[in-house]
């Protein structure tokens, strides 16, 4: 009869032990569908609301954002956008500004790293404001 009285406690910890494994090994179900170059000094950010005139989206939108990348620059990797940024450090946070591709806008990271995107597409007659907002993960170092 004592063992028996052993024997569910025993079961008991080994089926949570295993459950807790599989969920460790299953990762975040949130993550990011980026990958960065981790090199550099990174941030991976998430849009969660994203406006582009009156069309707007809920859905998560991530990409990376670099302090820093091979060429010394800092680097926005948004579709649309182009790369190559400048960075100006802000009482709040971050302020990353990028010309020259299809949006050209101003990105800020600030200090509790939330997020605002503010751009424009198109030409002066039909020009597109975008809005976005959302945050990032933590700085991540090389």
């Amino acid at each position: 009869m004592n063992r028996r009285a052993t024997f569910l406690p025993i079961a008991m910890v080994a089926i949570i032990s295993v459950l807790a494994l599989i969920a460790i090994a299953s990762g975040r179900s949130d993550a990011p569908d980026v990958v960065a170059d981790s090199r550099y000094p990174y941030h991976i950010c998430t849009f969660s609301k994203y406006c582009a005139g009156p069309a707007c989206t809920d859905s998560n939108l991530s990409f990376v954002t670099y302090l820093e990348h091979e060429d010394g620059k800092p680097r926005i990797e948004l579709a649309g956008v182009n790369p190559i940024a400048t960075m100006t450090r802000i009482p709040d946070g971050l302020q990353f500004d990028t010309q020259g591709g299809a949006i050209d806008g101003t990105l800020i990271i600030f200090s509790n790293r939330d997020l605002n995107w503010v751009g424009s597409s198109g030409e002066a007659e039909e020009e597109i404001n975008h809005f976005a907002s959302g945050s990032c993960e933590r700085l991540k170092t090389p």
